[in-house]
């Protein structure tokens, strides 16, 4: 009798380790960078960064992307890299202006799904990474339709 209720205690443990592993080496991941697919291909991503996250949401015909890199160039080589990159090809920078430690980067593109938002890069305070944040929202119709207007909170 004690056998078995051992044996049932174990079986019952590694079914929650098994669980668990999945949960935190599968699911979490999966959602975390769950928006990756959703960022253009054309999107001018800063050379060597590391994608912390990515998520994306659909709501009457708009995407809307939040993800967010880290570095650990300067901030200042960040902004440098974004406003030429964004000036370019399909992309126009619309707006650079300060919010608080962050200096934002408003951007749109005239490509198909018209994507427009902004970026957010500030350094880390007590680190030497830099943090680049991003909000952008793409439609096949007008993008004020996605309430993510670029220096406007929807």
């Amino acid at each position: 009798m004690v056998a078995i209720l051992v044996a049932s205690a174990a079986v019952w443990v590694a079914l929650i380790v098994i669980v668990g592993v999945l949960f935190f080496a599968v699911f979490i991941p999966a959602v975390t960078f769950s928006g990756r697919g959703e960022i253009p291909g054309n999107f001018p991503v800063y050379p060597g960064a590391h994608l912390d996250s990515a998520f994306a949401s659909r709501a009457g015909g708009c995407t809307t992307v939040d993800a967010s890199w880290s570095t650990g160039d300067g901030a200042e080589r960040v902004i440098a890299f974004y406003q030429q990159q964004l000036s370019t090809g399909a992309w126009t920078l619309t707006d650079t202006r300060q919010s608080g430690s962050a200096t934002i980067l408003d951007f749109k593109s005239s490509s198909g799904d018209n994507p427009e938002g902004y970026l957010a890069v500030e350094s880390t305070p007590y680190s030497s990474a830099t943090h680049i944040s991003l909000t952008l929202a793409k439609t096949t119709t007008a993008v004020s339709n996605c309430h993510v207007l670029v220096g406007v909170a929807g």
